[in-house]
């Protein structure tokens, strides 16, 4: 009788331990599925404000002197940041260029080191498809 009942107790132990399993593996799976879509919209949201900025084309002078200081400035806002820039100074044009995202103008300014933002020039570019460039033709013709 003993056994029989063991028997029973284990049995019904075991099914309840598959439910218990089952119903984590449940909670786990809408867990994750909560974090997934959490994480996807937080993405979007972020790739929308990012629409909002535009490219700009940066060109910093500074003069021999001035050289080693804001290279080593341009490096300390980081190596992404630096990455981005190229410079003439070895070549004798001490003159950095770069392709920068910005909000505005005074934005991709103040990005820039100190000494270098009084020199700055700075200008909103953009890319043509040729599909824009045809209509701009069309439109050219029109007028």
């Amino acid at each position: 009788m003993f056994m029989t009942l063991l028997y029973y107790f284990s049995i019904k132990c075991l099914t309840l331990k598959r439910k218990i399993m089952k119903t984590l593996k449940v909670l786990t799976s809408v867990f994750l599925m909560s974090v997934c879509l959490v994480s996807f919209s937080q993405s979007t949201k972020s790739s929308s404000t990012s629409s909002t900025k535009s490219v700009y084309f940066v060109q910093t002078t500074h003069t021999p002197e001035q050289c080693l200081n804001n290279l080593t400035e341009t490096k300390s806002k980081g190596d992404a940041f630096l990455s981005k820039f190229e410079f003439g100074c070895m070549s004798g044009n001490h003159t950095g260029y770069a392709f920068l995202e910005g909000t505005s103008e005074d934005n991709v300014k103040m990005m820039l080191p100190k000494e270098a933002q009084s020199t700055a020039k700075i200008f909103k570019v953009d890319k043509f498809t040729a599909a824009q460039i045809e209509n701009l033709h069309k439109q050219h013709e029109s007028k």
